[in-house]
Formats: C-alpha cells, sequence, structure tokens
C-alpha cells in the first residue's frame, strides 16, 4: 500500500501580501534534498509512530509496503529502505537476507535493542539500527546523514550569474533571454531565473508578472522549504520559473540573514536543470555566496570606456577580493556593431584580462518592443539574430546534449 505524503509546507498570506513568519520552535527540519524512503513492514507490526514520523519531516516522500509486496520497481524508485525487524532473530535475519541491498541507502528499525540482530543489520550493511519507540532524535541524525550523502551523488543544475559592470547596460534583459533560452532547449526541464535586484525588481515588470512570493519569502523559510513548496513560489512561465525580488524589500524591514542563502541556492540547483540568476546592480555583500559558487560569471559590458572600465574594476574585485577563478568569467559585450563600436574585442579582452569575450548585436528595435510588450525573447523574435546570439552563449558555456547526441549520430551516418 502507498501511504499519502503528507508534510507539505503551507503558507499564509497577511492583508499585505506578505508571507507571515512560521514559528520555528519544535518545526520539523527540511532535509537537504528530496528523499524518496519505502518503508517495509512485515504483516503481524505496526508501523503508524515511525510512518508518521518520517512523513513529518519535510522533502522525505515515503512509501510504505508489505514485506509481502515489494518488488524491483518499488526498490528502483527509491533511495532508502528502512526495514522494521522482529524481535526473533531468525524472522529478522531472513528478512535481512531478503532486502538488504536492494537500495543504495539501508536503516533497520527493530522492537527492542538486541545485540544479535544488531550485528546482523550491520553484517547486511544498514547504515544504522534503531529501537522502535526511541528513534526520534537517532532517527533525525540517520536521515540527514543519508540525504547529506544523496546530496553528493546528485547531478546539480548549474548556476549562472550576469551581472552589471555599470547600469544601463542590458542586465535585466539579457538574464531572462538566457534562463529563456535554456528552459526552451531544455524542453520539458524548468530553468529558474533570479531576481536579484531588491530594488527596482526588474524582473516582474520585464515580463510583466504580478508576483505573489517573493525571494525573500524563500529566503526565510529556506531551512523548511520542500522541493514542492519551493517550486510553488515561483512565479511560472511555462518552463521559464522567476524567483522574483520585491521592489524596495530592503527598506522595509524584509532583509533576511543571508547565511540562508546557500542553502536556498543548493535546492534551487536541485531542482533545476540550470540557475539563472540577475544580479544587474552588480556584486552586493549579500550575493557573494551566490557569486563564488556559480559555474560561470557572465559581466555585461556596453561600448563605452566607462563600461569598460567598470568592467575591469569588477573582474579584479572578483578575482583578488572574492578570490574567483578567471576561468568562470565572460564578457558579454551587449549592443555590439561589428566594425562600428568604439571598443574592439581586443580591447575588451586586453583591459579586462578575460580571454572570453561573446557579443550580442546591437537592435534597440527588437529589444524595445520587447520590454514594450513584456514578453520572452523566445515569445517574441526566436528566429532574430539577436537571439541567436544568446543561443551562442548558452551553447558555448552549456553545450546542448541533445545536439551533441544529433551531431554523433549524423557522424555515425556519415563515415
Amino acid at each position: 500500500m502507498n501511504a499519502p505524503n503528507t508534510h507539505g509546507t503551507h503558507l499564509e498570506l497577511s492583508d499585505t501580501g506578505s508571507v507571515e513568519r512560521i514559528d520555528m520552535v519544535g518545526r520539523p527540519r527540511s532535509l537537504p534534498v528530496l528523499l524518496p524512503t519505502l518503508l517495509v513492514v512485515p504483516d503481524d507490526m505496526h508501523e503508524q509512530e515511525l510512518a508518521a514520523l518520517l512523513m513529518s519531516r519535510p522533502n522525505l516522500k515515503l512509501t510504505m509496503i508489505s514485506a509481502e509486496e515489494a518488488s524491483s520497481e518499488y526498490f528502483d524508485a527509491n533511495r532508502l529502505l528502512v526495514l522494521m525487524l522482529p524481535a526473533e532473530l531468525e524472522s529478522a535475519q531472513i528478512l535481512l537476507q531478503q532486502f538488504a541491498g536492494k537500495c543504495p541507502h539501508f536503516l533497520a528499525v527493530g522492537e527492542g535493542m538486541s545485540p544479535q540482530i544488531l550485528r546482523e543489520a550491520m553484517k547486511a550493511g544498514a547504515c544504522d539500527y534503531i529501537p522502535l519507540g526511541e528513534q526520534s532524535d537517532e532517527l533525525e541524525r540517520t536521515l540527514f546523514r543519508v540525504a547529506e550523502a544523496v546530496a553528493a551523488e546528485m547531478e546539480l543544475g548549474p548556476s549562472v550569474v550576469v551581472m552589471n559592470s555599470k547600469g544601463g547596460c542590458g542586465t535585466s534583459f539579457l538574464s531572462a533571454a538566457i534562463a529563456d533560452h535554456l528552459a526552451c532547449r531544455n524542453g520539458d526541464c524548468p530553468v529558474a531565473l533570479v531576481d536579484g535586484d531588491h530594488v527596482q525588481a526588474g524582473q516582474s515588470h520585464l515580463l510583466d508578472v504580478d508576483p505573489e512570493y517573493f525571494f525573500y519569502n524563500a529566503l526565510s523559510q529556506a531551512e523548511e522549504l520542500d522541493n514542492t513548496a519551493l517550486v510553488g513560489m515561483m512565479t511560472q512561465l511555462d518552463e521559464l520559473h522567476l524567483l522574483p525580488a520585491m521592489p524596495y524589500s530592503q527598506q522595509e524591514g524584509t532583509e533576511e540573514a543571508h547565511l540562508q542563502l546557500p542553502h536556498l541556492m543548493f535546492k534551487l540547483r536541485g531542482c533545476y536543470r540550470a540557475v539563472v540568476v540577475d544580479l544587474s546592480r552588480g556584486p552586493e555583500y549579500w550575493s557573494n555566496g551566490i557569486v563564488m559558487d556559480s559555474q560561470a560569471i557572465l559581466i555585461v559590458i556596453q561600448d563605452s570606456l566607462a563600461s569598460l572600465r567598470s568592467a575591469t574594476a569588477t573582474v579584479r574585485h572578483l578575482v583578488f577580493e572574492l578570490g574567483v577563478a578567471k576561468d568562470k568569467l565572460h564578457i558579454v559585450f551587449n549592443r555590439y556593431s561589428a566594425g562600428k563600436s568604439a571598443l574592439s574585442l581586443q580591447d575588451v579582452q586586453q583591459t579586462t584580462g578575460v580571454a572570453s569575450v561573446f557579443t550580442v548585436r546591437n537592435d534597440f528595435r527588437c529589444v524595445n518592443a520587447c520590454l514594450d510588450e513584456g514578453k520572452r525573447l523566445s515569445e517574441f523574435a526566436a528566429k532574430e539574430p539577436l537571439t541567436k546570439d544568446v543561443g551562442l552563449i548558452c551553447d558555448a558555456l552549456f553545450p546542448d546534449p541533445q545536439a551533441e547526441q544529433k551531431k554523433g549520430l549524423w557522424a555515425r551516418l556519415w563515415r
């Protein structure tokens, strides 16, 4: 039988539209990643208390079956097997022989602390053995150890930071365009766009959306949010999911302790194929964790010496103050006109010290119309040269696996 996972996080809106703070006292902490768990119970044992404890843990998805119902489809769908063992040694040994090694992680729970059964469970590869009725604290520690091991094994989506060299370079537009292109390219795998401008909240205006939840809501509850609740907070535009900022939120006493920021970014990277962060205000103290942990940092410039000087100062700050590896840095020359720009690509490379320079051609008409209508670039100008430039950036930084497969197929056909 399948036990429903009833641990969902509930959010209530006050009259002002902000999410009310949830009392942390006694509230179970969320596991760092979603942990699909299979509870196997012998027919003659009672499992209500243990099942309730497991279901109360945010980010744990529980399936409960009897020993007779066990099949390979259950084991393949779960990362942790929790096996209840009877007090009788011979029966416990039979169950251990039957289920040991079926899931990547294995936890034994038994009636009492029998030394013999404990030894048998450890020999069978159990990560722990917990007596029924005394398992609350020990169970929590074990679940977190398993979840951390699963997190180390899992593939996280890359995070991309797009930041300004100076205001007005088009960073917000390019952030949305890059996230939109990745979302369209990946098909049914959503991509997250995080708005880091907590003054103007440019992404909400740019995409013409009216969000219900904001960045600070997710940040203030990052410890408790499970994957379902986090995705539910996002403003969803097909496969592009926006975590918007609230305009001027930093002036309303809603700024949170940013110690939760790495936890929030980890959960976003676990939920989404990629995470694009719009830092159109440039690097700030609160965003240092995002910047240092990102897989790529795009510094947007435009055709002016002032923008180039600001970009050079930004590169120096990132490399010498924050310790960011230079090979993570890329310059995006926005509004570029080949043969007509005052700055050459060689000027940009030599002055900033960054070898990787992308160009996005100057198409004011297309960009302005797209912004006025509040549409994504893929909706408004899917085949325009500007869109192709954005696609080249995405493909260079994160090659499309499907394109590689197609290329390999054609290579085999034409050998």
